[in-house]
């Protein structure tokens, strides 16, 4: 440790930097005629000795200066002789010890080992903390970097939704998706195939955040009209892609997909004939489509089936309806009845069928806004516990 001895008094300073010597510290004294702030901040030392009973300068002053200092010192007031020190003006002016007199040297030293120790300690808090703050940059960085990442996803997933809601001059199609997170484990498409058959998906991954995210992108993938999706049969000498029907589909996605274990999903699977308006679907665990009439009754079609990828061999069946000109059908992910208010309780069914049953004269993309603002003033906000999503299908004629 260096040591700076502040005192007018040349034979104090004498003992004291004797005794200080002895404990193996380096020693600097000064007297105080020619002491200020300036000559101050250049004298390196970690402790310093101030007497108390300065002649050119007050050591409250003093030690006001020592306080002001960037670099933190420990200061150790005395009073030479049997002179008094007052022990509440020395603390209220900034000195962390205080030495009883009359001076001994077993006294400096031990006052000077406590404050080593207390030097040491800090500086031990010193670079941990500044560890903590090194490692806060790195984390802040990284936490940058990865919230980025996950917005081009995000952005990237949001993508591979469809963006187009006019296939067929008779039907109107729209949808609505709102992640808990940044990427979603539901999942929607729609394809038009032979002119005449328009193919449409719902589904939702177990779970939340990356996981179920990458398996919704896989199946989104999967379920197109090309050539290995399990959607059609292609016969190359034809040149012809042959439509399978939904529980062929759905049956060879749980074949695809065992064992998920948690990355299983509900979904619902369906080929609608414009033609005939019929509509064949196969229900994997998934919420029951609800079909609004065009007197605006609604009613709930399907009885639930076996989600995909929990169990092999599941058999599944195949639902049939109609979707008639003015009607509309509604999927939507269970995350709409998770949506809790702010005394837990849930978003009903019927809240949803009235929303989307007043609504029922307006076009798709109001309906959607619809569910989408009520969903937002049950839950109190725009957070939602799972994520959130809907297709609707609309005959036109």
């Amino acid at each position: 440790m260096i040591i700076l001895i502040v005192d007018d008094d040349q034979a104090t300073q004498n003992l004291l930097r004797t005794w200080v010597q002895e404990s193996g510290h380096v020693v600097t004294c000064v007297s105080s005629d020619h002491l200020n702030a300036e000559t101050l901040s250049k004298i390196a030392a970690d402790i310093v000795l101030i007497n108390w009973n300065l002649r050119y300068m007050s050591a409250s002053d003093l030690c006001h200066l020592i306080r002001q200092e960037a670099t933190y010192r420990y200061a150790i007031a005395y009073a030479s002789g049997n002179r008094d020190i007052d022990f509440v003006e020395c603390t209220a002016a900034g000195a962390d010890d205080i030495l009883s007199s009359p001076l001994n040297a077993p006294q400096l030293q031990v006052r000077i080992l406590a404050a080593e120790r207390t030097l040491n300690l800090q500086q031990a808090f010193a670079e941990q903390n500044a560890a903590h703050k090194a490692l806060n940059e790195k984390l802040d960085l990284a936490y940058q970097a990865l919230y980025s990442e996950l917005q081009a996803a995000s952005e990237l997933q949001l993508g591979l939704l469809p963006t187009i809601s006019d296939l067929h001059p008779n039907y109107a199609l729209d949808w609505l998706v709102l992640p808990s997170s940044f990427l979603a484990g539901d999942n929607l498409n729609y394809f038009i195939m032979q002119e005449r058959y328009l193919i449409f998906y719902h589904l939702d991954v177990a779970g939340h955040g990356i996981p179920s995210a990458l398996l919704s992108v896989t199946l989104n993938q999967l379920l197109s009209p090309q050539p290995g999706s399990p959607m059609v049969r292609f016969d190359p000498q034809l040149e012809l892609k042959r439509i399978v029907p939904p529980v062929e589909v759905v049956s060879e996605l749980n074949r695809r997909f065992q064992p998920q274990g948690d990355g299983y999903f509900t979904m619902i699977y369906a080929v609608l004939d414009t033609e005939t308006h019929e509509i064949r679907f196969c229900q994997a665990g998934h919420p029951s489509p609800i079909k609004i009439s065009a007197d605006g009754v609604a009613s709930e079609v399907g009885d639930g089936g076996f989600p995909v990828g929990l169990w092999p061999d599941m058999t599944y069946e195949e639902t049939r309806t109609t979707l008639m000109p003015g009607e509309r059908l509604v999927l939507y992910s269970d995350g709409v009845l998770a949506c809790l208010n702010d005394e837990e309780v849930p978003y009903s069914l019927e809240q949803l069928q009235d929303i989307i049953k007043s609504n029922a004269g307006e076009p798709l993309k109001d309906v959607l806004q619809a569910v989408q603002s009520d969903l937002e003033r049950w839950g109190g906000g725009k957070d939602f516990p799972d994520d959130i999503s809907l297709l609707i299908i609309e005959c036109k004629a």
